[in-house]
């Protein structure tokens, strides 16, 4: 897979699938990949092309030293986009990723033609209670401890093949990300500036979830103007590993292919 130098010196890997005039620019969760978009990317039909960059600390990117912040993902995200050569996209993120999408919207809305959040942190963040970092770093050093958080994240999953290189490459590639990753969540505060998105967004809930309440996504879908909130009672917290064709079916009518 192909890796990109941005502009603040760190190198992004990143998957790539099509070559058709609309794009579609896919940001992945907390401890993830853009593995986890492998299958629904593999779904799009012609005429979409789909970008799907690993995070820093995440995947096969750079691993930075220290801390970084909910704006430091954004600007990599659009410094990714200008290395590439995307100049408008519809932009999707899970978990973390939609935290970082937000961002990404507030900063440069020229670059978003429309926003998809799935089971997506809400705008005011989602803070960790301090006592559960401490847990979370016994589970970075316990690989079948955070291979059970995972799991957790994805409940409908089918046990196969993906589902296990997902859980593997999880852990061990983007591990180290979780705690920095959290603290960005942690410290992140849009609610204000979300007021000033004008695209359509498209909130999607898999009610399945441990994590994220649907009462999140309804102050989300309050806060967003104009955007539109659909729940899915059938799957959990990451639709892109749970039911790939059903989000894929569902990017490309909202995208109006």
């Amino acid at each position: 897979m192909p890796n990109v130098r941005i502009a603040k010196g760190l190198n992004l890997h990143y998957r790539k699938r099509g070559s058709g005039d609309r794009h579609l620019l896919l940001i992945h969760g907390n401890t993830a990949s853009s593995l986890w978009w492998e299958k629904v990317m593999d779904l799009l039909p012609d005429g979409v092309t789909a970008w799907a960059p690993d995070l820093r600390g995440c995947g096969d990117s750079d691993k930075p030293e220290g801390g970084w912040t909910m704006a430091d993902l954004g600007d990599d995200v659009f410094q990714f986009c200008q290395a590439v050569g995307i100049q408008r996209a519809t932009v999707v993120g899970h978990s973390l990723g939609g935290a970082v999408a937000q961002q990404l919207t507030v900063d440069h809305p020229e670059l978003v033609e429309r926003l998809v959040l799935v089971n997506s942190a809400e705008p005011a963040g989602l803070v960790t209670p301090p006592e559960r970092y401490a847990q979370l770093e016994v589970a970075i050093k316990q690989p079948e401890l955070l291979k059970m958080a995972l799991a957790a994240m994805m409940p409908t999953a089918e046990k196969d093949e993906f589902y296990h290189r997902v859980m593997e490459e999880s852990v061990a590639k983007s591990a180290g990300a979780l705690i920095p990753n959290g603290r960005a969540l942690d410290t992140m505060n849009l609610v204000e500036q979300v007021k000033n998105i004008a695209v359509p967004v498209l909130i999607l809930y898999g009610q399945q979830d441990a994590l994220i309440t649907l009462e999140m996504m309804q102050r989300a879908n309050e806060q967003i103007p104009g955007s539109i909130l659909e729940v899915w009672p059938e799957v959990g917290h990451s639709a892109p590993v749970e039911d790939p064709e059903r989000l894929a079916r569902r990017l490309v009518a909202f995208m109006g292919l």
